[in-house]
């Protein structure tokens, strides 16, 4: 596998999902993919980057895993890099296994409804992971969860919280079999400190960008719509700071056993 070449293939959509791989970019998160049960399939790095002691470091680690790695010029790396001041290192691994055939669904599930901004999307899946969610199931719209910004930015969460695309009708059949009634997080909907005391012991939670909303087929699944107050003349919160106190208040008030 030339690492080069691939690793600038992955920045399409379509090529991620053809090879079945994703991109990795900076020491922490590096550092992050190796500690999990993710695959890791090679490396570019700089020869700048090695002069730092904690890169170095990385390296060696995965140079005793037999990991393929290539020094590359800077111009090839920032060619290959997603960002705009990267730092010399880049990992390539495999995107796991995203079906829920067979997947315990438990506590609450998080939908995500056409939710484009990677930075709002990895954060979310960092809060996820945090408090808790059983599973995130990405719905038609959504930015592509492997997207290297969304990695950056999920912090590592993504590799070890269950993560899930799937369209709408499979989402919808996969909560039914698991009576998993769907909450939608919106701006007319009922106070959520009130309602969350009475929410079942297996949920579903529905968040959409501020600006467009819920999709209305998703709406219409609606078993409650729920909001979280705000100030008098404040139209709406960051979906991903939004998402982070709605998951907060309803695991507050998650029964302590589930069924």
């Amino acid at each position: 596998m030339k690492l080069l070449s691939v690793a600038r293939d992955l920045k399409r959509r379509k090529a991620r999902e053809r090879l079945g791989l994703f991109v990795a970019e900076g020491v922490r998160t590096i550092e992050a993919l190796v500690a999990s049960p993710l695959r890791v399939r090679g490396t570019l790095h700089t020869r700048e980057a090695t002069d730092d002691p904690r890169t170095n470091q990385l390296l060696k680690l995965l140079a005793s895993r037999d990991v393929p790695s290539a020094e590359i010029s800077e111009q090839d790396f920032a060619g290959a890099a997603d960002t705009e001041s990267p730092q010399g290192i880049l990992a390539l691994a495999e995107i796991p296994q995203s079906s829920l055939h067979g997947f315990p669904a438990t506590g609450t599930a998080l939908l995500l409804d056409a939710v484009q901004d990677p930075g709002n999307v990895g954060t979310i899946l960092r809060s996820a992971a945090a408090l808790g969610v059983s599973v995130t199931i990405s719905l038609p719209g959504t930015v592509d969860v492997w997207n290297a910004k969304v990695v950056r930015s999920s912090m590592g969460a993504l590799f070890t919280h269950q993560v899930a695309a799937m369209d709408w009708t499979e989402a919808e059949q996969w909560l039914a079999s698991h009576r998993m009634p769907l909450w939608v997080a919106a701006a007319d909907g009922k106070d959520l400190a009130r309602v969350a005391t009475t929410r079942p012991a297996r949920l579903a939670l529905v968040v959409a960008n501020e600006g467009a909303g819920v999709s209305l087929q998703v709406a219409a699944a609606a078993a409650e719509r729920v909001a979280i107050p705000m100030a008098h003349g404040s139209e709406s919160l960051n979906v991903a700071v939004a998402t982070g106190i709605l998951l907060y208040v309803l695991g507050a008030s998650a029964p302590v056993t589930s069924t």
